[in-house]
């Protein structure tokens, strides 16, 4: 029995590239996860389509598109991928093909696929749905199977092992047993694929909403042995505590750092991290021992040590919190605040720990008021050295950072006349 869906749930660009490839005299499919994601009910977050055209024809039809792997047929016009039907052999680089054949039939090409839910097509025009290796009863099964035998598909690829554990972790789907069993025989593979590659697939368990199973999976398949041992050392309580978080990728990633008391170094070798994201999961991660308000590595220490003369703390959490949004924004300080909290109740612990209340507490505080009050100082290095009759130099930064302070410690003197006095007053002080 056919099966069919209805063709207006593709997008109009789509349909229209579709359209001028039938004019030229091919027949272009919709394939890949957009065919899965519009039977799942799921918006698709890309648009694939597959022609019996070779690459060169395609590029005839749309001389503007971008060529980057055109080699392996494909061609993006825009947004959409154009792919030639095709069949692929010879993996030697465990990712792309040492050899590919132009213009097999639509089972050939659909057969080199990892997952029977991702090896599907649709006629754009008709709406029938092509499904030669059981894809849609998988789907209705909610079960994951590979296409033909999983070791052979892994080992063509093994980014297809932790892709298996996303489509669990985001889809809800169970893994077929011979699926399983394969992963655990070719698990070892992925020490071969790109630290980048590694990091985009954990990158989308992380931030699944059903992150603690992803991570749990990751432990009991074998799989964080391989591609994050930090993992290992405690699995259940940061899985826990990761699922506590919103899903933020730094905030994640520091609570996972955090319990299992790793840095973030090591991860930033491995996977080729950018250097904010790096910077952000330092900061959180040194920071979030949830019964201290800061670690002493990271205070923002000036030039003139004013963070020590003013007492540290100073008491006031209220003081804490603008110092940290002045430094490093108030995104960074609530998502120190879910870090904390998040840590401490991974590890199973109960009550509310003092160095979370504290800035809490700081948060709040800073929340009833402009936020931005205080983020720019009344005076600016130019009207210290008319008030003060200095040239520019080391004391016209003592005094920027001491007024940087005072209005810290109280915003509401953060006016230029109110400054000034306090400016002058601390220069007959100091001379």
């Amino acid at each position: 029995m056919k099966t069919y869906v209805d063709p207006g749930k593709i997008p109009f660009k789509v349909l229209a590239i579709a359209s001028a490839l039938r004019d030229k005299g091919g027949t272009p499919l919709i394939v890949g996860g957009s065919v899965r994601d519009v039977l799942l009910g799921r918006p698709p977050l890309d648009w694939d389509i597959a022609v019996n055209m070779d690459p060169y024809e395609v590029l005839q039809v749309f001389p503007g598109a971008c060529t980057v792997g055109i080699e392996y047929g494909r061609v993006s016009v825009g947004d959409v991928d154009v792919v030639s039907l095709r069949a692929e052999e010879d993996y030697l680089d465990k990712r792309h093909p040492s050899q590919v054949t132009f213009g097999v039939p639509m089972e050939k090409d659909l057969e080199r696929r990892d997952f029977t839910i991702n090896a599907m097509a649709w006629d754009p025009f008709t709406g029938e749905i092509f499904d030669p290796f059981g894809g849609l009863n998988d789907i209705e099964r909610r079960t994951l199977v590979c296409v033909g035998v999983a070791s052979e598909r892994f080992e063509e690829d093994p980014l297809r092992i932790l892709r298996a554990v996303r489509f669990k972790t985001c889809l809800g789907f169970n893994l077929d047993p011979e699926l399983v069993q394969a992963i655990g025989t070719c698990k070892h593979l992925l020490s071969h694929v790109s630290g980048e590659r590694v990091f985009a697939e954990l990158t989308r368990i992380l931030m699944s909403p059903a992150v603690y199973q992803g991570i749990m999976d990751l432990y009991e398949y074998g799989l964080s042995a391989v591609v994050l041992p930090e993992l290992d050392k405690a699995p259940t309580q940061a899985a826990a505590g990761v699922a506590l978080c919103r899903p933020d990728l730094a905030a994640r990633l520091a609570v996972l750092l955090g319990i299992t008391g790793a840095g973030v170094h090591d991860l930033k070798l491995r996977f080729g991290l950018p250097g904010k994201l790096v910077k952000d999961v330092e900061w959180l991660s040194l920071n979030c021992d949830p019964e201290i308000v800061l670690d002493n590595r990271t205070l923002p220490k000036g030039h003139f040590g004013l963070w020590k003369q003013s007492g540290g703390y100073n008491n006031d959490p209220g003081y804490i919190a603008r110092r940290i949004i002045y430094h490093w924004g108030r995104e960074q300080l609530e998502r120190l605040v879910e870090v904390k909290r998040a840590v401490w109740l991974g590890l199973g612990k109960g009550g509310l720990p003092k160095g979370y209340l504290y800035l809490v507490s700081g948060l709040l505080s800073v929340s009833e008021a402009d936020p931005q009050g205080f983020m720019k100082i009344a005076l600016d290095g130019n009207q210290i050295m008319e008030i003060l009759g200095v040239e520019p130099g080391r004391l016209v930064g003592e005094a920027l950072e001491y007024l940087e302070d005072v209005v810290l410690q109280d915003p509401e003197l953060n006016q230029e006349q109110t400054l000034t006095q306090i400016l002058l007053e601390w220069w007959r002080k100091r001379t």
